[in-house]
């Protein structure tokens, strides 16, 4: 069951192109009561969240090890991710690109832990543009020690997770999130040109009872992007960033069915020599659970955005609205989120910048009449707008789409087919770059 499990995890994840970003986010998703989308706790990144696995469920006492090994072949009609109109000298914009990915997933459920980690290795050949060619990384992993924080403090649930990636493919969207938490600030929809890139983002997650029906709950992340050497002509810099977040506050249960909560939240951007900018507020949330399958969570709020920044935007404070909206739906057959989420984040790009980002996810994971056969389906749209532009104001409006079927040839071997275009239209200075890519990729994973 857990072969299975990992195989559809990695096939979806490759598949998409998702292999190669970290995500800022911990947790079952919505599957954590069973269904299509069921199972333990996923490290973050998964695609579709592991809930292509009709058999997840929890995991038995004990340690595993399943090695397992994915290989495509995708035409690809931007593999420079390069904006419409220009071009770099020697190189094709579109290419045909063979994909290999070996992955070690190590799985342990103790009496006081549990632990997930899995390793893998992205290698690509590209028939046209041989000097692309690479190899690329992603290691993540997921610790659970709630059972032991329990034991000095009774009901207490402790997290921690951390993913790190190294690939010369940045994505805009992370296609196939079914958490609907939309909370990491590297991909909410902007998309730079081909270049080295590495990403790495550490979580905690904290719930402690105070009364029966009184949490205090609490949560930390800090992240990098780093960027290397450029394929493709980039139409701005590129500016390394770092980040940490961080938001305590209380929930409390007013019945099975509904949660409330107040938070403080807060977070510091950093662009090194290029500047810094802080942002500290609130929100209020509620959770309403309609029935075991189908929940809905929301929070709203607002921010203060303080930046010191050495782009000239003015570096008075403003505020700004923070929140979330999510309804999560996860039956027998079915797994779907649909989710708005806004929020600052930072400008990677042109010049550093505080950015007002919104996010629409549309997320659907569907078993079909055929028992063997499951189709997912991951749409995205973005927009980013400068907070206190100066003489040189940057906005980007992005949308996507995925569609895919993937087909269980046995327990242990998938063969899967998607589809994906993304459209990205970015604009600084009173220029406009467009960023359009097709995909059509076919995979083969075996699991051991």
């Amino acid at each position: 069951m857990m072969q299975r499990r990992c195989v559809v995890g990695i096939v979806l994840a490759c598949m998409l192109g998702l292999v190669s970003v970290g995500q800022a986010q911990v947790g079952s998703g919505p599957g954590a009561g069973g269904g299509i989308g069921g199972g333990v706790g996923q490290i973050p990144g998964t695609a579709f969240g592991g809930a292509t696995d009709p058999g997840a469920g929890p995991l038995a006492e004990g340690f595993r090890l399943i090695p397992s090994i994915l290989v495509g072949q995708r035409y690809d009609s931007n593999v420079l991710f390069m904006a419409k109109g220009r071009s770099t000298p020697g190189l094709s914009k579109e290419d045909w690109v063979t994909t290999a990915i070996p992955q070690v997933r190590g799985l342990y459920t103790g009496s006081l832990a549990t632990v997930e980690a899995q390793a893998s290795a992205v290698g690509e050949y590209y028939a046209k543009n041989t000097g692309l060619s690479y190899v690329g990384t992603r290691v993540g992993g997921l610790l659970d020690v709630s059972r032991l924080v329990s034991r000095v403090w009774e009901g207490t649930r402790l997290r921690l997770s951390n993913t790190y990636s190294y690939t010369p493919q940045p994505p805009a969207f992370l296609t196939g999130d079914l958490s609907g938490e939309g909370a990491n600030p590297f991909v909410r929809g902007f998309q730079v040109g081909r270049v080295n890139t590495q990403t790495n983002v550490f979580n905690v997650n904290l719930t402690a009872p105070l009364t029966q029906v009184l949490n205090v709950t609490g949560a930390y992340t800090n992240g990098f992007i780093k960027f290397g050497a450029s394929q493709a002509q980039q139409p701005g810099q590129l500016l390394d960033t770092h980040y940490q977040t961080y938001t305590t506050g209380l929930a409390l249960d007013l019945s099975r069915q509904d949660t409330v909560s107040v938070n403080f939240v807060g977070a510091d951007y950093s662009y090194g020599t290029r500047g810094t900018f802080t942002t500290h507020g609130g929100t209020v949330g509620w959770i309403r659970r309609f029935t075991p399958n189908v929940t809905l969570n929301s929070t709203a709020g607002a921010l203060v955005v303080e930046p010191s920044l050495t782009t000239g935007a003015s570096s008075a404070s403003t505020v700004a609205p923070v929140g979330n909206v999510a309804l999560l739906w996860n039956g027998r057959t079915t797994a779907l989120t649909a989710a708005y989420n806004i929020g600052v984040t930072p400008s990677y790009q042109f010049q550093s910048a505080t950015l007002r980002t919104q996010v629409v996810t549309l997320t659907l994971v569907q078993q079909t009449v055929i028992p063997e056969l499951i189709g997912v389906v991951g749409v995205n749209y973005g927009r980013g707008d400068q907070i206190g532009a100066g003489t040189t104001g940057f906005s980007y409006t992005a949308w996507g789409g995925t569609g895919g079927l993937n087909y269980r040839l046995t327990p242990e071997t998938y063969l899967g087919a998607t589809y994906s275009y993304s459209h990205n239209n970015q604009s600084f200075g009173g220029q406009e770059f467009l960023i359009e890519r097709h995909m059509v990729q076919l995979s083969l994973a075996q699991a051991f």
